[in-house]
């Protein structure tokens, strides 16, 4: 004896072939959407940071910032100047930088008539200012990277620049 299935309705058949074809496609699709928008934030709220990290800079400095200039400070009473910065909180791609993750700072900087950087490396988290009273008088360009305890550098700062007379 034979079982004999009863043919569906060709509607019928269509609809469960797509019930079945969307279910499976619902499992396999990413939220785009998502990942976009959390990127994106990230990235906002990074460079928000490092605009103020720059404001402060300037700040120190007594200088005011331009529209390339966002985010040191320097003290601006009388000689030595100072560098000043606040640690980030996060990293470049958003997710957070705890103060223990941080090994130190390196401070690029060069005369502006000049192409090359030197680099001041500073191997303590803790240092948050360099005076400026050993250097030279002349223009300059200072920015700021973080490293962290893996090595890792950060992208400079945006520079600032100060006359040390």
């Amino acid at each position: 004896m034979k079982t004999v299935l009863p043919l569906l309705p060709g509607r019928a058949l269509l609809c469960l072939s797509i019930i079945a074809i969307t279910i499976l496609m619902t499992g396999c699709q990413e939220d785009t959407r998502a990942s976009k928008l959390d990127s994106q934030r990230a990235s906002e709220v990074s460079d928000a940071r490092l605009k103020q990290a720059q404001s402060n800079l300037l700040a120190t400095l007594g200088q005011s910032p331009t529209a390339q200039e966002s985010q040191y400070s320097a003290d601006s009473a009388d000689s030595p100047r100072t560098l000043a910065w606040n640690p980030p909180m996060t990293r470049e791609d958003g997710s957070s930088l705890a103060p223990g993750q941080i090994s130190g700072y390196r401070i690029y900087y060069r005369m502006k008539h000049k192409n090359d950087f030197n680099i001041i490396p500073l191997n303590d988290a803790s240092t948050t200012r360099y005076r400026l009273e050993g250097m030279p008088p002349g223009a300059y360009e200072f920015s700021i990277t973080t490293v962290d305890v893996d090595g890792l550098e950060s992208r400079r700062s945006d520079p600032v620049e100060v006359n040390l007379i």
